[in-house]
C-alpha cells in the first residue's frame, strides 16, 4: 500500500495530523489555501499594515485535560510547554452582562494534566515548525478544487491548475471544508450561530494611569434576552482576551470567515467599547476592550451532524468533520483526539486502511456527537425568549453546578483519554 498522504489544511489540526502520520511511517504533505506572500503583496498595494503570519490568527484556544492527554500521547506536549507556564484558571464565573448574579463552575483537574490557553497564531507557528522539523513539506496558495478517487489513489486538483496524486487525502480544512463538500456533496452546510469580535489586550497599568484588568479571571458575561455574551480570560504573560458575540443575527460579518484582524485598530476599539458600554457591560470589560491591541471579527457556525467522517480514501478531521459552536471549549481538543485516533488506528492496521477508517468512524462519530451536543446545549442556555425563561435557566444552572461540585462528578469530556476508546474495541493494540 502506498503511504503518500495529502493533508488539506495547514492549520493546527492539519499539522498535528501530518506529524502523527509521519511518525507512523506515512509520507504526509500539507497544502493550505493561504499564500502568505500574496497577502503581503496585497497589503502593501492597499497601504495596509502587513501581517506576515501564515494562516489564520484569531484569539486563544483552550486545551483542556483531554487535549493535554492527547498531545502527550502524540509526543507533542513538549512543544507547547510554554503555554503551561501560565496555567489556565479552572474556575469559570457566570454573570449577567453588568457583572451581577455571579455563580461559579469549578472544573476538575487531574494531577500532572495542566490545561492551558494557547494563542492560536503562536500555537500554529509552533506546530508548523515542528512539522518542518519532521521533514514535512507545506505548500501555500493551494486552494482545493476537485478530488478524483480510484481504487488505488486520489488525484487532487487545486485552483491554480496544479495537480498531485496521493494514496490518501485527509481533510483538515475547517468548518467550510472543501474536502467535505467534495466527498459529501449533499451534506448540509454550516449554519450561522453568532457573530462578533475577539479582542486581545495587555493587562496592567498603562502610562495614562488606566488599569486594564478583569474583576474575575475567567468569566462569561451574558444578556440572554438579547442573545449577547462575552467570554473573558487571561493568558500568557499579562495578556487578556474578550470574545464578544451576538447570537440573534441573520447575516455574517463581511470577511470574518478569514479571521483577519481589523486594520484601523484605534477606531474599531473605540467603537466596540462604546457599543459594550451601551449594552450595560461591566465597566472593567469595556476598559479592556478600549485598550485592545488586536481585534478580529469572527462568525460562529454549527455544522449539522455527519453520519460518517470518510469516503473511500478520503477522511476528515477536526472542524471539517464536526465543527460546532465553541461553548464547550472543545474545538481544538476534539481535533487533537481525531488526529491521535486516526494515526493510532492507521498505524495498527497498516495496509488495511478500510478497517482503520471504519474503526475511526466507530470511535469518533459518537464521541464527537456527545461533545457537540454539550456545546449546543450550553449555547441554548445563553439565550432566553422571556424573563421567566431567563430566571429559570439561571436557577437550573446554579443547581447543576452545585450538584456537580458536591458529588465530585468527573467531567467525562475534559478528563477523557481517547486511547481508552481505542482499547475498548482493540484490547491488544500496542501504541507507538
Amino acid at each position: 500500500m502506498g503511504r503518500r498522504v495529502a493533508v488539506i489544511g495547514g492549520g493546527p489540526s492539519g499539522a498535528i495530523t501530518a506529524i502523527a502520520l509521519k511518525r507512523h511511517g506515512f509520507e504526509p504533505t500539507l497544502y493550505d489555501k493561504v499564500d502568505p506572500f500574496e497577502e503581503v503583496k496585497q497589503a502593501v498595494q492597499k497601504g495596509e499594515l502587513v501581517n506576515i503570519q501564515f494562516g489564520e490568527t484569531g484569539g486563544t484556544l483552550g486545551i483542556l485535560g483531554n487535549g493535554v492527554k492527547a498531545l502527550k500521547n502524540l509526543g507533542l506536549l513538549d512543544y507547547v510547554k510554554e503555554f503551561q507556564e501560565d496555567p489556565m484558571v479552572m474556575e469559570l464565573n457566570f454573570m449577567y452582562l453588568d457583572g451581577s448574579d455571579r455563580t461559579c463552575r469549578r472544573t476538575l483537574v487531574e494531577e500532572g494534566v495542566q490545561p492551558m490557553h494557547a494563542l492560536r497564531s503562536k500555537l500554529h507557528q509552533i506546530l508548523v515548525k515542528a512539522a518542518n522539523a519532521e521533514g514535512i513539506k507545506l505548500y501555500g496558495g493551494k486552494k482545493l478544487k476537485t478530488l478524483t478517487q480510484t481504487a488505488d489513489d486520489v488525484t487532487v486538483e487545486f485552483e491554480d491548475g496544479t495537480q498531485i496524486v496521493a494514496d490518501f487525502v485527509v481533510g483538515a480544512d475547517g468548518i467550510h471544508s472543501k474536502t467535505r463538500q467534495l466527498i459529501f456533496p449533499d451534506s448540509a452546510k454550516p449554519v450561522l450561530d453568532a457573530t462578533g469580535y475577539i479582542t486581545i489586550f495587555d493587562l496592567g497599568t498603562y502610562s495614562d494611569g488606566s488599569v486594564v484588568d478583569f474583576n474575575h479571571p475567567e468569566g462569561i458575561y451574558n444578556d440572554p434576552l438579547n442573545g449577547r455574551f462575552i467570554f473573558t480570560a487571561p493568558f500568557g504573560k499579562n495578556q487578556g482576551e474578550a470574545k464578544i458575540f451576538e447570537m440573534n443575527v441573520k447575516k455574517p460579518l463581511d470577511q470574518a470567515d478569514d479571521w483577519r484582524p481589523v486594520s484601523d485598530l484605534p477606531k474599531e476599539a473605540a467603537q466596540l467599547a462604546d457599543t459594550l458600554q451601551s449594552w450595560g457591560t461591566e465597566p472593567a470589560i469595556v476598559n479592556c476592550v478600549r485598550h485592545a491591541k488586536r481585534i478580529t471579527p469572527v462568525n460562529l457556525y454549527d455544522l449539522p451532524d455527519l453520519p460518517s467522517f470518510y469516503k473511500g480514501r478520503v477522511v476528515l478531521v477536526g472542524d471539517a468533520a464536526h465543527g460546532t459552536v465553541p461553548y464547550a471549549a472543545q474545538g481544538l481538543c476534539q481535533a487533537i483526539e481525531d488526529c491521535g485516533t486516526l494515526a493510532d488506528l492507521w498505524g495498527h492496521y497498516q495496509d488495511d486502511y478500510k478497517r482503520a477508517f471504519s474503526m475511526y468512524d466507530k470511535i469518533r462519530v459518537p464521541r464527537t456527537r456527545k461533545v457537540v451536543s454539550l456545546a449546543r446545549n450550553t449555547g441554548s442556555r445563553l439565550r432566553a425568549s422571556n424573563v421567566v425563561q431567563m430566571k429559570f435557566g439561571r436557577f437550573m444552572m446554579k443547581l447543576v453546578f452545585s450538584l456537580m461540585e458536591w458529588f465530585g462528578v468527573e467531567d467525562e469530556i475534559t478528563l477523557h483519554n481517547y486511547r481508552d476508546d481505542i482499547r475498548k474495541v482493540i484490547p491488544d493494540i500496542q501504541f507507538k
